[in-house]
């Protein structure tokens, strides 16, 4: 089987010597093994020996055969037998070694390969070239002697004769692996620059030989050691591309591979060590254009640096990529290394700049975030947090230690890039917490409420976010602190915020033991923004929260509730809030007073409405609950007033009396008391009850300054007092009245005639005399005051007080002896004519006809009581006779004159005057004179009579 002319063997030569050097005091020295390449290449040349058409034999029997052979007088076979024997012992050398390598012995080898030696093969060759020069094949024998000499150890033999062939055979096919056998030869020499050239010399041969990235790296190591940096780094940047390139080759050249690139980068991180450090990288891709490895040179140097404990240039080094490559998606791993390399390194002031730089960079807040994928970002996103926690952490306590209120905001700050990195509040919220306390304590509370809001209010189960509702109130308070006292619409608008606040909190977080006292402060700031219906909605809240509060809270509520509805005038819920207050919180006795008025108020404004809407039942039944309620309250009369008016409106005479009878009897005293007896006199009207209602208006009478009034209202109680036929208080009352109201001359008048009737009932004849004496006394004076009227009961009182003057007169009788009776009959006729006399002078028709006929009848009943008068006994029949002419000539002419008197007073029948007393005085004159009177019935047709 044919095997490939050279194979690679790696050798690995790494080794983890300690750095000699000063550690993180100095610049420590790489240690010479470390300068060196780590990859060696040893090549073996494949032998190729014809196959015999015999049977298989065994290497003596070949090696007989080749012997033989090198005897025959034919040189080309001599040639050729020579040469393949030299083949085949190197061959057989290979494979002892490997025998040997493997742990056999050498006995127990065959006896061929056991005489077989890389000695005897350069023999061989070299008498091959010695016996048969310039041959075709003289470039191949002559590179297998030079490889039998290196393998025999005699490398500089070996190194002459690649030299040699070098310059005797610059066509040979074998002249690359000739120019990369040099090449070696030489670097193991330490002869870097004829290393070079050969190995330079390979690489002028093209891409395409096998030895050509050999060559790069073998060449770059060899300008390494010639301190030509930069010219090695062309050989090991070209050669780290092409085994890149092919790194995906089958596995048994892939660990050769990796191996080869590993040392390649190594070298080059060498060479930029060996230069600028991270300048010269940064310069190099500048120059030579950004690749997709960049960062692997960086890293490569940076480990370097670390290896030599040089932390902080391989800080520098790291920060350099980042610089040139801010958006690369290892620049944030990069800055990552730069922090852990100041941790390691031992400098603590350069770790916290670190950590905020890679924050700043490539946190959540950062265009690198913005363009990382996902994938990158799940990476990132543990260090995020971590380097987060302990920046913020850092500014936090800073900011605690020296109250600052700028690194506050730092830590502030910082806290926000955790908003950004999740959406679960469990990640989030403990971050959020501590970002908007630092807000607080760095005195910017409006940005501290916008935080704690989110955290009290969006958050559905993070443990703080009563506490973070509690400092939204906190902070409100201390922006109303901090404002200017005349800021006023400034200082509102916050205890406004407040109070929404507050509301808020208590509609959250109802079992907190803050809510009752909080929902109890808001109440009160709602009253004083004059928001009553919040303040009441805030302290219904308070007595609906859960759990036990405290007394004083639960009172306060009530009464701001109370106080509230009746202030909003819904006095139906307010009357109950006051019950309520009044039954369950603790008073003392003048506010337990004031809550009793208005408790008394809101029942009587809820029957003002019912009136209002004209449900006066309804209403009535509310002022009458009021006065059952609150008995004692200041507005009670008022009810019962109100009660009154409405039964007097609806006709509840009856009810109505009761009421207003009793609000006399309990508030006769009382301002509203004004009109009452005008109410009560209108009620006891209406019932008839007319002593009562004369009664009413004489108090009325009595408090009035009106005396129209006064008077006329006398006269009323009189006339009710009539009405009631309670004769004695109607004299009284007509009495009063004329005592007191001598004016108008003609209603005075009327009351005295109004006594002498009541008297005349009463069978009082004195006081019936007296009071027509005081009419007619009154007429008498009161002159053109005198109207028809007055002049009628003058008239009618005179008249009646002559009448009992005629009774009089016709009760004497004529007695004997005449001379004694008759003067007195005679003088109590003269005073009946004299009164009856002067009533003609008051010209009323009515009484001087009746007066007239009085007279008249004087005179006839005079003239009769004289013809019947007493005889004188003993007279004889002539004497009683003559007697008899003699009376009758006294009485003639008395009777004449009555009779003219009748006839004038019938005469007045003739004038359209017909009444009573003409009609008498008609009978009167019919009776004594017959014949020309007793025509009655054509007389009273004259005048319309049956």
């Amino acid at each position: 089987m044919k095997r490939c002319l050279f194979v690679l063997a790696v050798l690995l030569l790494l080794n983890a010597c300690a750095l000699i050097g000063l550690g993180r005091q100095g610049i420590g020295k790489i240690p010479l093994s470390e300068l060196e390449p780590t990859v060696e290449f040893v090549e073996e040349k494949e032998v190729e020996v014809p196959q015999s058409d015999i049977g298989s034999v065994d290497a003596d029997q070949v090696i007989s055969s080749y012997l033989r052979l090198m005897e025959s007088p034919h040189g080309e076979v001599r040639r050729q037998a020579m040469r393949r024997l030299a083949d085949l012992n190197m061959r057989l050398a290979e494979e002892k070694n490997a025998e040997l390598a493997e742990g056999k012995t050498l006995e127990s080898l065959p006896k061929a390969m056991r005489d077989s030696s890389y000695a005897r093969a350069a023999e061989l060759y070299q008498q091959v070239i010695s016996d048969f020069p310039k041959q075709a094949d003289d470039a191949t024998i002559r590179y297998q002697l030079a490889r039998a000499l290196a393998l025999d150890g005699r490398s500089d033999e070996s190194l002459v004769e690649l030299d040699n062939l070098a310059d005797q055979h610059e066509q040979a096919d074998e002249l690359v692996e000739v120019q990369f056998r040099r090449g070696e030869a030489y670097f193991l020499r330490r002869e870097y620059r004829e290393a070079a050239d050969a190995y330079k010399n390979v690489l002028s041969m093209g891409k395409d030989t096998e030895f050509y990235d050999k060559a790069l790296y073998k060449n770059g190591w060899s300008r390494f050691k010639l301190f030509d940096y930069e010219g090695a780094l062309e050989n090991f940047f070209p050669l780290l591309e092409r085994l890149k390139e092919g790194a995906d080759v089958n596995e048994d050249v892939k660990m050769v591979t990796q191996e080869l690139i590993k040392d390649t980068s190594r070298a080059i991180s060498l060479s930029f060590y060996q230069l600028e450090g991270p300048t010269s990288v940064s310069r190099y891709f500048a120059e030579k254009g950004r690749t997709e490895y960049e960062h692997e040179i960086y890293d490569d140097l940076a480990a370097l640096y670390l290896k030599q404990e040089r932390f902080q240039d391989a800080a520098k080094t790291y920060d350099a990529f980042v610089q040139q490559n801010p958006l690369h998606p290892k620049a944030a791993f990069f800055q990552l290394n730069v922090i852990k390399t100041y941790v390691e390194g031992g400098f603590p002031s350069l770790v916290l700049p670190a950590k905020e730089s890679f924050l700043k960079q490539f946190g959540v807040k950062s265009e690198y975030w913005t363009q990382a994928d996902d994938n990158l970002k799940a990476t990132l996103k543990p260090n995020v947090i971590t380097n987060l926690e302990e920046v913020s952490s850092h500014y936090h306590a800073k900011a605690q230690r020296e109250k600052s209120k700028s690194s506050y905001l730092v830590a502030a700050d910082w806290y926000s890039h955790f908003l950004e990195l999740s959406q679960d509040e469990k990640d989030v919220a403990p971050y959020h917490f501590l970002m908007a306390e630092a807000f607080y304590d760095a005195k910017e509370y409006q940005r501290a409420i916008k935080e704690f809001d989110i955290i009290a209010y969006q958050y559905q189960t993070y443990a703080k976010r009563e506490q973070a509702a509690y400092n939204i109130l906190l902070a409100y308070q201390a922006l109303e602190q901090q404002t200017d006292p005349k800021n006023v619409a400034a200082i509102n608008q916050y205890k406004e915020q407040t109070i929404n606040y507050t509301l808020l909190y208590a509609e959250y977080f109802p079992e907190s033991q803050r809510s009752a006292e909080l929902l109890l402060r808001a109440s009160e700031q709602l009253l004083t923004f004059n928001r009553v219906d919040e303040s009441i909605q805030a302290s219904e809240k308070l007595l609906a929260l859960p759990g036990v509060k405290k007394k004083e809270l639960t009172d306060r509520a009530k009464v701001i509730i109370a106080n509230g509805l009746f202030d909003q005038k819904k006095y139906k819920e307010a009357e109950q809030a006051l019950s309520r207050v009044l039954v369950e919180v603790t008073l003392k006795p003048k506010d337990r007073q004031e809550f009793q008025e208005r408790r008394a108020e809101s029942i009587f404004k809820q029957a003002e409405a019912f009136q209002e809407a004209k449900q006066i039942d309804l209403a009535i039944a509310e002022y009458q609950r009021l006065i059952s309620v609150e008995p004692n309250s200041s507005i009670r009369p008022k009810a019962e007033i109100e009660a009154a008016v409405l039964l007097m409106q609806q006709e509840k005479w009856q009810e109505a009396k009761n009421a207003l009878e009793g609000f006399r009897g309990r508030f006769s005293q009382h301002p509203l008391a004004e009109g009452l007896d005008e109410r009560l006199a209108f009620v006891y009207e209406k019932l008839s009850l007319w002593s009562d209602a004369a009664s009413a208006y004489q108090r009325i009478a009595s408090k009035t300054k009106d005396p129209n009034k006064a008077r006329e209202i006398q006269w009323y109680v009189a006339d009710l007092y009539l009405k009631a036929g309670n004769s004695s208080a109607a004299i009284v009352a007509f009495k009063t009245y004329y005592d007191k109201h001598k004016e108008p001359f003609v209603q005075s008048m009327e009351a005295q005639a109004k006594l002498v009737e009541l008297y005349q009932k009463a069978g009082n004849d004195s006081q019936v005399t007296f009071w027509r004496n005081k009419i007619v006394s009154s007429y008498r004076t009161a002159g053109a005051k005198n109207t028809d009227r007055t002049r009628y009961l003058a008239a009618q009182s005179a008249f009646e007080l002559a009448e009992p003057m005629y009774e009089q007169f016709k009760q004497i009788k004529l007695t004997l002896p005449l001379n004694k009776s008759l003067p007195r009959k005679r003088a109590m006729m003269d005073k009946a004519l004299k009164a009856y006399g002067d009533i003609g002078k008051f010209k009323v028709a009515e009484f001087t006809t009746a007066s007239t006929h009085r007279v008249g009848e004087l005179y006839l009943n005079l003239a009769k009581d004289i013809i019947n008068s007493e005889r004188p006994p003993g007279m004889s029949e002539l004497e009683l006779e003559e007697y008899q002419y003699l009376i009758e000539d006294q009485a003639f002419p008395i009777e004449e004159k009555a009779i003219e008197i009748f006839s004038s007073n019938s005469g007045r029948a003739a004038q359209s005057i017909y009444d009573e007393w003409v009609k008498k005085s008609f009978e009167a004159l019919s009776g004594l004179q017959p014949a020309r009177y007793n025509k009655q019935e054509l007389i009273e047709s004259w005048f319309g009579g049956s």
